[in-house]
């Protein structure tokens, strides 16, 4: 069951994360290794299992909005601590706090990002979902011979799943985060993969970059 606004807490834990991003309605599988993050893991367990995915390195952060992730904890070993991290909605800080331990926490506001609790899968016309995702198992399976979890997801899953995982910058991935819907992330998506991936100068790379 989603909860309302008015069930989550307004001051969170932030989770500084480099290199992936977290979006409402998505999951994250993690094995957390920093001494830092797993102790800002652990407190956040104590207290209701929600934290805020935010980008940035070590206790630092780099943008105002950020993800409210659900814990899901997997186990505990010597590598580190396993996790899936469930997005649920977005969030902007709106004070930086730290508790008696010094670990990062804040204060912050959803308002601006009710819409993430609705789950409403607006019609997302202009694109189609459903190529897109054939293009990308298409591609997972002549490169490497099958395309993994790609085969499992629907199209927005594929989304998604594009959208956090691909190696984009920080600040492309917060475009992503901050898009006002899954239109205007898949518009950004779109963008940011034609930027990163496709050059309209031939021959001036090898074929496999």
């Amino acid at each position: 069951m989603n909860p309302r606004i008015s069930d989550l807490p307004s001051t969170i834990y932030l989770l500084p994360v480099d290199g992936f991003l977290l979006l409402p309605e998505a999951s994250l599988p993690l094995t957390l290794t920093s001494p830092l993050r797993r102790r800002i893991l652990e407190a956040a367990e104590d207290e209701g299992g929600w934290v805020g995915v935010i980008q940035g390195q070590s206790e630092a952060r780099d943008f105002e909005v950020g993800c409210l992730a659900h814990i899901t904890s997997l186990g505990r070993t010597e590598a580190g601590h396993h996790l899936v991290l469930e997005g649920r909605i977005r969030f902007r800080v709106r004070e930086d706090l730290r508790d008696a331990k010094g670990l990062p926490r804040a204060s912050v506001s959803y308002a601006e990002f009710a819409r993430d609790l609705e789950c409403i899968e607006e019609e997302v016309t202009g694109f189609d979902l459903d190529a897109f995702k054939e293009q990308l198992v298409s591609f997972g399976r002549d490169r490497f011979g099958t395309a993994g979890i790609l085969e499992d997801m629907t199209p927005r899953e594929v989304v998604r799943f594009m959208a956090q995982t691909s190696p984009f910058d920080p600040a492309e991935r917060q475009a992503l985060l901050e898009a006002r819907d899954f239109r205007e992330m898949m518009s950004v998506l779109m963008q940011l993969l034609a930027i990163n991936f496709l050059t309209t100068t031939p021959d001036t790379s090898p074929r496999a970059h």
